[in-house]
């Protein structure tokens, strides 16, 4: 089970020209027990990252995509330079999907649209911010193939979305089968007929869908 964020006290970087949009998540983060640290400019909260010592950054970064000077997109890519492992949430109002590929492209964690529900956005906090309160003494953290495997899906799924693919459900369905079909041969040290039985299968079904899957 999870710690409650009040008694981990993560630190959270909140960045946006908006003054209220900063004093309503500042708000909302510090009294869910999140340490934050509010910016109005890029340059600024990009500066203050780059003096910081590793243990001292934050372990998120919320950040809005029109500002003066440097804008959202060039503050992900620089910041995902120096730190690849820090999650990113871009938020904009100018929900059109170029704006979508590109959060992605650049490494964004998540998208968040404006404007958005509160408590919408302390899931997504909280989501972002998993790994570290998991890491923390008292937390006994699942090995990665036992975690949250639906998030890299729906990260996958929403960028193959922003792009137009039409035939997700296919190839979703033809990866998931034959993960499946890989860990079942693997379990049963490549014996089909054990293989079959694990996933439900008949002999023959196993054998076609190792030659449709290759």
């Amino acid at each position: 089970m999870n710690m409650p964020a009040q008694s981990l006290q993560i630190p959270v970087w909140i960045i946006d020209d908006d003054q209220s949009m900063r004093w309503v998540l500042d708000k909302t983060l510090s009294n869910n027990g999140y340490r934050v640290s509010a910016f109005e400019s890029g340059s600024v909260a990009l500066a203050s990252f780059k003096r910081a010592a590793p243990e001292e950054r934050p372990s998120l970064i919320i950040t809005d995509v029109r500002m003066p000077g440097i804008n959202g997109f060039e503050l992900l890519k620089q910041i995902k330079h120096i730190s690849p492992q820090t999650p990113i949430i871009v938020m904009t109002a100018y929900t059109d999907l170029d704006t979508t590929v590109q959060a992605f492209h650049e490494g964004a964690f998540e998208y968040l649209p404006k404007p958005f529900d509160i408590d919408d956005a302390l899931k997504l906090v909280a989501r972002a911010c998993e790994p570290v309160a998991e890491s923390r003494p008292g937390n006994q953290r699942l090995p990665p193939e036992l975690g949250d495997w639906q998030a890299p899906l729906r990260l996958w799924a929403k960028q193959q979305l922003a792009q137009g693919e039409t035939e997700i459900l296919k190839t979703a369905a033809k990866t998931f089968e034959k993960t499946l079909l890989d860990c079942a041969l693997e379990a049963t040290r490549g014996r089909k007929q054990d293989a079959a039985r694990l996933l439900g299968w008949g002999r023959n079904t196993l054998t076609r869908k190792l030659k449709e899957l290759g």
